[in-house]
């Protein structure tokens, strides 16, 4: 479903911004080749008055001119004194030029309604610009024009090649191109990443809840299976011992699945960023010492001794939710005299790490793995030593963590150097 998911998302992203992409590119390319129009054709113009000042004041042609213009490449030049092609002109025009001259020509009398070769009375210059196609495919900027001298007239044709505009346009044209087709892989590479990275936490989160909700119906199974048979052996037997014995059963397992359910509504809660919390400022010694006194007696009755260590000097106050940071310890505490064997030690201790106030809760146990550390905070997840013990669930340290993670804090599990574990917690501390 994910990878689905992941294909069809990164197809529409990349489509999408593609579009938009595309759309700015054509828009900018259209002003680009609009720039570069504009500017031939101001090219074409400055050129053209520069020729036509000069055939105005002078009388005479000079060929060291002409031949200065022809160098340049720029312009092609067509004159004609009085109809007749200019001795230099008939020396150095080829049959195409002359071709090409016939076409502008004509292409001045269709579009411009100018004939040059006609009779001008009009004693001012006269022409006029316009554009066109010759016969070979090439496109012009052209100007036909009379100039009237003493002894007549001076027709003139004067053409630009668009050649190297067109080569702008067509570079510029295949460099957009080139670089919208690696912008499109880049940004389908960039959506492909992107969009696996937004659904990684969504996938996780499916797959936690999927296991959360298959191991809370194992977990359930078992204390319903008690209850189902319990109610039979009650409906089958008259013995009143035998009665009673059932029905401290059945409500001792009625119990099991209570705590169960709290516990995994408590998780519900917290994964969906509604677990609540009254914050207050609290002594974080007084916190632990009460935790400390509600646990000694169970201490003392399993022969393990139970010591606490508080600094003397005065400590930051720690704000926070007090029952469930006393709930946090008493998980800790719970699975330390679980683990711990007759004769134990068990020792709690505080101490100010700046910016965080650090609890520790060290015993004298089994220890656990290094394997099992990275493991022992996941729902579900009991070691060993503890799937035989029915009050473990498997989702106290695992509550403990959400609680904790929600105060901003951190928890997590060292070695003892004497044998055994060292939990801590550590919550951030206000002066």
């Amino acid at each position: 479903m994910f990878r689905k998911l992941h294909i069809h998302l990164t197809l529409f992203c990349t489509l999408v911004t593609g579009l938009i992409f595309l759309t700015l590119t054509v828009i900018s390319l259209f002003f680009a080749e609009t720039s570069i129009r504009k500017n031939s054709y101001a090219s074409f113009l400055n050129q053209l008055n520069s020729v036509l000042i000069h055939l105005q004041e002078q009388e005479s042609i000079s060929h060291q001119w002409l031949n200065q213009l022809l160098e340049k490449g720029q312009l092609q030049l067509f004159l004609y004194d009085n109809g007749t092609p200019l001795l230099y002109q008939n020396y150095h025009d080829s049959n195409q030029e002359r071709q090409l001259a016939q076409e502008a020509e004509a292409a001045a009398r269709t579009q411009c309604n100018i004939d040059i070769f006609s009779q001008h009375t009009n004693q001012l210059t006269l022409h006029k610009e316009y554009a066109f196609t010759s016969s070979a495919g090439q496109e012009y900027y052209a100007s036909a024009g009379v100039i009237p001298k003493k002894n007549g007239c001076l027709s003139i044709l004067i053409l630009s090649s668009l050649k190297e505009q067109q080569s702008q346009i067509q570079y510029l044209r295949f460099v957009v191109c080139l670089t919208g087709i690696a912008a499109l892989f880049l940004l389908f590479l960039f959506s492909r990443s992107f969009i696996r990275r937004l659904i990684i936490p969504l996938e996780k989160s499916q797959k936690r809840q999927t296991h959360f909700i298959a191991s809370a119906s194992h977990e359930l199974r078992a204390p319903l299976s008690v209850l189902r048979s319990g109610l039979e052996v009650l409906e089958k037997t008259e013995d009143p011992a035998k009665q009673a014995h059932t029905i401290a059963l059945l409500q001792d397992e009625g119990l099991r699945m209570q705590n169960l359910i709290r516990d995994m509504l408590l998780l519900a809660n917290s994964d969906s960023g509604e677990l609540p919390l009254r914050r207050e400022f609290w002594q974080p010694d007084s916190i632990l010492l009460h935790v400390f006194e509600n646990y000694e007696p169970l201490a003392a009755k399993k022969s393990i001794r139970l010591s606490i260590q508080i600094p003397e000097e005065l400590l930051p106050n720690c704000c926070c939710d007090r029952e469930r940071i006393i709930q946090v310890f008493s998980i800790l505490m719970n699975n330390a005299l679980s683990y711990t064997p007759e004769g134990g030690k068990i020792h709690l201790s505080l101490a100010y790490e700046k910016p965080f106030l650090a609890f520790r809760f060290t015993d004298t146990g089994c220890g656990i793995s290094d394997r099992e550390k990275h493991l022992i905070f996941d729902r579900f997840y009991r070691s060993d030593q503890a799937h035989s013990d029915r009050e473990h669930f498997g989702l106290g340290l695992c509550i403990a963590k959400e609680i904790v993670t929600s105060h901003q804090g951190r928890i997590g599990v060292e070695n003892n150097p004497t044998g055994g574990s060292c939990f801590y917690v550590k919550l951030p501390g206000q002066k």
